[in-house]
């Protein structure tokens, strides 16, 4: 099937299912019920409690909701059917999707994402409890400063590098040697070619015992258009600009649990396509 038809299906298909989306998600009163309901059964007094939306206005959703099948009433108690279940949960998937977008917009404009796997754009709104880490005039450290306190408190460090910064090579050997931190990298070959170009003969003995202990783990991957950090507490996410330069301007920065977790699936992508590194 070509790319045309497939385009034309989900259009076919949008015809078909525009006045559901329309219903579900213009209305911010509907939504407002559906999330509330979306984490478990609610009376109309807590519903107005929670919403601060008048008795008659929820009373007056909550019956064109139930004729639609998408709630439904127990006792005195509403909740979401199966199906406005399926409905509410996408909406919360959109919502967070919207959200990432209008919120760092900075960050994806004229940037390549090219190194973003479909389903993880697919899933770009658990990016969404985020802070945009920017150099600002008279801060132009300050993402460098937030990655290394980042990094510092960590039980693990897993990281995907197409850049090179030679002040990192000690930082990490401080945290494996003084903090015992597993540290798992995968770095395209030009960057195993500088690290390798800039390690002294002491240091290359540390590095081949952390490697002989699976302290430290290295994989080679040919190229790579984002750098990323993950740890067991924080993801922190780098783009390269669409001209090839690296953007050392902007750092997207999460403590959020489902952003560790992207971020995670993100660097088992990467990892199963890389080589490890033998010394």
């Amino acid at each position: 099937m070509g790319a045309h038809n497939i385009s034309v299906n989900y259009l076919d298909t949008y015809l078909e299912t525009k006045d559901l989306m329309r219903y579900t998600s213009s209305s911010s009163v509907r939504v407002t019920i559906l999330l509330c309901l979306s984490e478990g059964l609610q009376t109309m007094s807590e519903l107005k409690k929670e919403t601060g939306i008048s008795s008659s206005t929820i009373s007056h959703n909550l019956s064109d909701l139930e004729k639609r099948k998408i709630t439904t009433k127990d006792g005195e108690k509403y909740h979401l059917s199966p199906l406005g279940r399926i409905i509410t949960l996408n909406l919360i998937e959109n919502i967070k999707n919207n959200s990432v977008v209008s919120k760092f917009k900075k960050l994806w404009m004229d940037h390549d994402l090219s190194s973003i796997p479909t389903p993880m754009i697919k899933r770009i709104g658990d990016l969404h409890n985020s802070v945009l880490i920017e150099a600002e005039s008279g801060e132009i450290f300050k993402p460098h400063e937030t990655y290394q306190k980042i990094i510092s408190g960590s039980k693990y460090i897993k990281g995907v590098s197409p850049i090179f910064r030679f002040n990192y090579i000690d930082l990490y050997k401080k945290l494996v040697v003084e903090h015992e931190i597993e540290v798992e990298l995968i770095l395209t070959q030009n960057i195993v070619n500088q690290t390798m170009g800039g390690i002294d003969g002491q240091n290359l003995e540390y590095l081949q015992d952390f490697m002989s202990r699976d302290k430290v783990k290295l994989w080679v991957i040919p190229d790579v258009k984002i750098a990323f950090t993950v740890t067991n507490r924080y993801l922190s996410l780098g783009l390269f600009h669409e001209n090839g330069n690296y953007d050392s301007t902007k750092d997207l920065v999460s403590d959020d649990h489902g952003a560790v977790v992207w971020g995670n699936q993100l660097f088992e992508y990467y990892r199963d396509q890389a080589q490890k590194l033998e010394l």
